[in-house]
């Protein structure tokens, strides 16, 4: 199955941080916005709109989240590839997260307009 795929931006700048994985979950994380939180023997990487993200915490920030919709099996093959290969023939960094429903993608920010072109490019639906 190879279904449509559209791009959605989310309106808010995110922030990607890495703390230690042996500290707690930051009381700084939103209860009720888009976050993605993973936790390894080697780090806390928590992913968040950046306004959440206290000033003295040591992230990355100014990245564009897109949602990338579509009617996908959750065992569909060559997803992540279909929505990092456009982007990688563009020269853009990216960060994919996945959940059990969508991806995500981040762009920097002053990669966004030619990531939305990109993909339109591709034939996506913006």
């Amino acid at each position: 199955m190879n279904s449509q795929l559209s791009i959605k931006k989310l309106p808010e700048l995110f922030g990607v941080c890495k703390l230690s994985s042996d500290e707690d979950f930051p009381s700084w994380l939103p209860r009720h916005d888009t976050i993605f939180i993973a936790r390894t023997t080697d780090e806390l990487s928590i992913i968040c709109p950046q306004k959440y993200i206290p000033s003295e915490q040591v992230a990355s920030r100014g990245w564009n989240c897109l949602r990338v919709d579509g009617d996908l099996a959750f065992d569909e093959v060559g997803v992540v590839a279909r929505i990092a290969t456009p982007l990688a023939n563009a020269r853009l960094s990216i960060f994919v997260m996945s959940t059990h429903d969508r991806d995500y993608v981040l762009v920097r920010g002053n990669d966004l307009e030619v990531a939305l072109r990109t993909y339109e490019q591709a034939g996506f639906s913006i």
